[in-house]
């Protein structure tokens, strides 16, 4: 089930998000730009209610300062402090998923998101005859997936029809540039699209 953010940013209706340094400059990079710009072209589309804007600052260590969410990637787990405590998020560095860790606050039985914390996997991949990296198409799939986890939804609210499928089949094309993810069926991604559930489950956690 979703879980809202904190007060004051569900009012602005924004996320600010930090690529960490093994993302910036490197081979996620174009893809991490190419991810808020595609998060942000859906969410005006459907009128989910949030958009992303790339923030310079990372998330502050010890208190709510700094971006809202950290974008990384690797193979194996990252720590990160938030609030003074030490999380870890893992990532298989070769697998076709990430994971975003939601930190939230606790009040009675009131909960929110204060900070978020993705790990996207370091070199995805396909087995293409013989193994090989996937296209930039498929790892764009993969961080909008995580952006979506970062709204605020679970794996609860995965859908079997869109880009928040929680177990896609990946197809590989003769060239990286043609590798697709499928979903319920012929579906493929990209290009990127969500469907009436997962639209429905952002709208009503930022409304």
């Amino acid at each position: 089930m979703a879980t809202p953010w904190e007060d004051p940013i569900k009012a602005s209706k924004s996320l600010s998000i930090f690529a960490g340094t093994s993302v910036s400059g490197g081979a996620w990079g174009q893809v991490f730009s190419d991810a808020i710009a595609q998060f942000n072209r859906l969410s005006l589309a459907n009128s989910l209610g949030i958009t992303f804007r790339q923030a310079n600052t990372a998330p502050d260590p010890s208190g709510v300062g700094g971006a809202d969410v950290q974008f990384e990637a690797a193979s194996g787990t990252v720590t990160f402090v938030s609030f003074g405590q030490q999380i870890s998020v893992a990532a298989s560095g070769t697998a076709l998923n990430g994971d975003t860790k939601q930190v939230m606050t606790v009040f009675g039985v009131t909960k929110r998101i204060a900070k978020a914390y993705i790990v996207v996997p370091a070199t995805p991949q396909v087995n293409a005859n013989p193994t090989r990296g996937v296209g930039d198409g498929v790892k764009l799939v993969i961080a909008v997936h995580e952006l979506i986890h970062a709204c605020g939804l679970a794996n609860a609210d995965h859908s079997p029809d869109d880009l928040f499928n929680g177990y896609p089949q990946v197809r590989a094309g003769s060239k990286p540039q043609d590798d697709k993810l499928e979903v319920n069926g012929p579906k493929t991604l990209p290009p990127l699209f969500l469907a009436s559930k997962t639209i429905a489950a952002i709208q009503n956690n930022w409304k």
